[in-house]
């Protein structure tokens, strides 16, 4: 817990990935992969081999929405087939180092948090804000969708906010924005993400199972696989969450 609140002391961020929770989150995945290094192999292994078997032919910019610290994205080899890759995250942490042709880029790649942090209407959507990277040539959004309504909807509970959208389904109409805006965009572009979600108690019961692929509009994933996100252990309660990840061409 020390070494994490000095993490968090000294890690430079936008202001708004600071205030509602992003820096913080970043910091606990990393912790987290440690802890769960076993059970998350698999996972990682299958979402290298999707990204980098997709990669266009003479590929010049690829775009990497949910970076995070690449313990998903096979950096090594994609900068290697690519002229360009950005990486795309809330927060950035140290101690990822960069090909010489890779760069990092803070972005909310929404808009609902820096709505948030602003106090602005979340009516407002403003444009597709994954337009600037309309010129890549490849782009993909890594294990991000059923992530992106999270801390946003904890922030509106916390602040006890009420809005029309947030009563009809705030989350859902995030993670429907996210793939219709790769879906807008003419560079190829892949999803990868939850198609389902089930948490169990520590009987190993069901208490909740979630069709994410359906919230997005999304047909059921030809590809999957298994990910224990949460394995026996993990969580104080006892309870486990696993999750069904399913790439889309889009």
């Amino acid at each position: 817990m020390i070494l994490e609140a000095l993490e968090y002391l000294t890690t430079p961020c936008p202001p708004w990935a600071r205030r509602l929770g992003y820096l913080s989150e970043a910091i606990a995945i990393r912790h987290r992969a440690r802890r769960c290094a076993g059970a998350w192999a698999d996972h990682q292994r299958h979402t290298k081999a999707a990204i980098l078997d997709h990669v266009p032919k003479d590929c010049g910019t690829a775009v990497i929405l949910g970076a995070g610290q690449c313990l998903d994205v096979p950096l090594p080899d994609l900068a290697a087939r690519c002229k360009r890759v950005i990486l795309v995250d809330a927060v950035r942490l140290r101690g990822l180092h960069l090909p010489e042709n890779a760069d990092y880029r803070l972005m909310d790649v929404h808009g609902v948090a820096e709505k948030l942090y602003l106090g602005t209407s979340l009516w407002v959507r403003p444009d597709n804000p994954l337009r600037e990277f309309d010129e890549a040539d490849y782009v993909v959004s890594v294990n991000l969708l059923s992530q992106l309504p999270i801390l946003p909807l904890r922030t509106i509970a916390r602040r006890s906010l009420s809005t029309p959208i947030f009563e009809h389904g705030l989350s859902g109409q995030i993670i429907r924005d996210h793939v219709r805006d790769l879906k807008s965009l003419a560079a190829k572009s892949i999803l990868i993400a939850d198609a389902r979600r089930i948490t169990r108690d520590r009987k190993g019961a069901v208490v909740d199972d979630e069709n994410l692929a359906a919230q997005a509009l999304l047909p059921a994933p030809k590809v999957s696989w298994h990910w224990p996100i949460a394995p026996k252990g993990e969580r104080h309660d006892g309870s486990t969450i696993e999750t069904q990840v399913g790439i889309w061409v889009l």
